[in-house]
């Protein structure tokens, strides 16, 4: 039987990974908060950019205004910002029973405990950290830069069956992805590039990744913050190895002049999510003695400078 699946925060990723599923068959249903009305009437448009532009077009979708019109669901997908978990937890209410489980898409830490906060940590609750870059450039338009892989991890454990049936709709979608057992390891390493690349961006005057690159103060600055993670993880008995922080300076070399989704939300003046990407990895780090003096100048810069919701 297909699953019911519903999708909260439907941005660039949200949207990508929702339409990627309705392409693929699976029964998607979308809230839809400010954009509900250009939805309606234009449907969304996925462009795939890369040597050969590709585009997608979707008309008839499953949208929605009104969260209690969707029903309760098999699957709430929370692709939503992680400025509002609270609210968006009340939101979604009327899409859970006892039998409905969660994916976060979510940056940063501490999402996947929210949700085990209030609606119980007995059920199957999965992360999915997304190493890609997706942008939504208008209200129905969401481009694809690099598709990338989305990685799953399981709060509380291994991956139970139950998020097998999830996985395997992304498969079916054609999403690369992988399975980890440790979600907390993912969780520090996708860090490894979120912390200096979306934080220096902005501290530094709204600036692409290629500059942060051929900038060499930002750029030592980048390794700084990306060997604190490293040692915050290690406190936590995780081991990142220096090959991979390697890794994500060649990574952002092929991207160009790459806007991170946190630049996005500061240029557009929203919100953006300080307190999960930079905020609660250093209050974790420093439980376990961890001096963070780069992570700690940085979260106070981005305090300053950003919009509060």
């Amino acid at each position: 039987m297909s699953l019911k699946i519903g999708i909260v925060g439907v941005g660039a990723v949200g949207g990508y990974y929702g339409l990627k599923l309705v392409q693929s068959g699976e029964n998607i249903h979308f809230y839809l908060r400010t954009n509900f009305a250009d939805v309606k009437r234009y449907g969304f448009t996925l462009v795939h950019c890369g040597d050969e532009q590709k585009t997608d077009q979707f008309d008839s979708l499953s949208i929605y205004q009104d969260s209690t019109e969707i029903g309760i669901c098999d699957w709430v997908i929370i692709a939503a910002k992680a400025i509002a978990n609270y609210q968006i937890c009340e939101l979604v209410k009327p899409m859970v029973n006892s039998n409905t489980s969660f994916l976060t898409l979510q940056n940063g830490m501490g999402n996947v405990e929210n949700i085990a906060s209030a609606f119980g940590a007995n059920r199957t609750i999965l992360a999915g950290l997304c190493f890609t870059c997706i942008n939504r450039t208008d209200p129905t338009t969401i481009e694809s830069i690099l598709p990338g892989y989305v990685q799953f991890g399981q709060f509380g454990g291994k991956i139970d069956t139950k998020a097998e049936d999830l996985i395997r709709c992304f498969e079916h979608a054609g999403i690369k992805l992988k399975r980890t057992e440790s979600l907390d390891e993912a969780l520090w390493r996708k860090l490894c590039w979120n912390i200096p690349f979306n934080g220096l961006s902005i501290a530094s005057g709204g600036i692409t990744t290629d500059i942060i690159l051929n900038t060499p103060n930002l750029r030592t600055i980048a390794r700084e913050l990306m060997l604190e993670i490293q040692a915050g993880a290690k406190a936590h008995r995780i081991e990142i190895e220096d090959s991979f922080l390697n890794k994500q300076f060649s990574l952002t070399q092929s991207m160009g002049p790459y806007k991170p989704s946190s630049l996005i939300d500061f240029l557009s003046q929203k919100a953006v999510e300080v307190d999960a990407i930079w905020g609660e990895p250093l209050r974790r780090a420093e439980k376990m003695g961890v001096q963070m003096p780069e992570l700690k100048k940085l979260h106070s810069q981005l305090l300053r400078l950003t919009y509060k919701a």
